[in-house]
């Protein structure tokens, strides 16, 4: 998972490059690869110019359009209105990209990819806490759910993170740390349940199977709610998802993606941290793919079911609400 990504616009043409094209041509040999050159110097269309850098975090641009979220964690729309279908979450200080604003609404493309329509009041164009300060590590939040306080460890709740969530820290005192909120504020994380990214741009380490089984056994007893990515509610992928990123795999959010990735394996094979996919019959009698859970020891795994309601603990070889298990991938070899 690449978290930042610089590239830059040279708006003059690049000397050494020209004069390498002229001399070819007048040479008469290597004219087209110098040509070459030249043009992949000028026609990547991800670039911006200006002579600015572009920079990219969890894959956002931070340009005119970027915002970050202010909320402990905000749902995501298929249109401007709740009562329509929510198709994520978006967690506090994450990136998204603003495609348009209308009546307190703004479309918005999320880190995971997915667009859709968030409240423009849980979101801000200040991205100073991500972006354009001095930091010296970030704090990815790994435990359920941990408190921002105004002071080391103690005084007011200044946010409440989820599992998942990313500050940028600026100071610390022992195994505290002060990091940069929205809205130009600050607050203290202390203790455990956070790791340190040192230095703040590199990406979260890949840890081993048991590690990532052990987080998504931290959600259990969560209650399942369509999409969602907290310990308030979350589904299946959304548990996958959330519990992979902060152990260094970046894996699609949908229930498809994770079907295609990593190494298919036979379930007699099937063994902790590996991803184990539910078949239930629907309304029509057909079969299909419904469910996901992560393998917490080899015979049975931990998934959010919609039919179960909450996130429980299932056996490999038997049938639950959701479904029974019919095939699994490995992604941590």
């Amino acid at each position: 998972m690449k978290l930042f990504y610089r590239r830059k616009w040279f708006g003059k043409p690049n000397k050494l490059l020209f004069s390498i094209l002229l001399l070819s041509l007048l040479l008469g040999g290597c004219g087209e690869i110098a040509r070459q050159a030249a043009l992949e110097e000028v026609a990547d269309p991800a670039l911006e110019a200006g002579g600015q850098t572009v920079e990219y975090i969890n894959g956002i641009p931070i340009n005119e359009n970027a915002a970050v979220v202010t909320a402990s964690a905000a749902d995501v729309y298929e249109e401007p209105d709740v009562k329509s279908l929510r198709v994520t979450q978006v967690l506090c200080n994450q990136p998204v990209s603003v495609i348009s604003s209308e009546d307190g609404w703004s479309r918005v493309k999320t880190v995971s990819g997915i667009t859709g329509w968030i409240k423009s009041k849980f979101i801000s164009d200040d991205v100073s806490s991500i972006s354009g300060r001095v930091f010296t590590y970030r704090i990815v939040v790994t435990s359920r759910e941990k408190t921002v306080y105004s002071r080391p460890g103690s005084g007011a709740t200044m946010v409440n993170a989820h599992m998942g969530t990313e500050f940028y820290a600026f100071n610390s005192s022992e195994d505290a740390y002060e990091v940069f909120l929205p809205g130009n504020r600050t607050g203290w994380l202390k203790g455990s349940g956070i790791i340190r990214i040192d230095p703040p741009n590199d990406v979260i380490p890949v840890t081993n199977a048991s590690d990532f089984a052990s987080t998504a056994l931290k959600f259990k007893g969560a209650s399942f709610m369509l999409n969602g990515l907290t310990s308030l509610g979350i589904d299946a992928p959304g548990l996958v998802y959330i519990s992979a990123r902060i152990n260094g795999v970046d894996l699609p959010i949908t229930l498809e993606g994770q079907l295609n990735s990593g190494e298919k394996i036979p379930l007699e094979r099937v063994r902790t941290g590996d991803l184990v996919f539910l078949s239930d019959t629907g309304d029509n009698g057909e079969e299909s793919i419904t469910c996901v859970g992560v393998s917490i020891d080899g015979s049975s795994y931990i998934y959010a079911g919609r039919k179960t309601g909450y996130a429980a603990i299932g056996e490999l070889y038997r049938e639950n609400p959701d479904g029974i298990a019919v095939t699994a991938r490995r992604i941590f070899n």
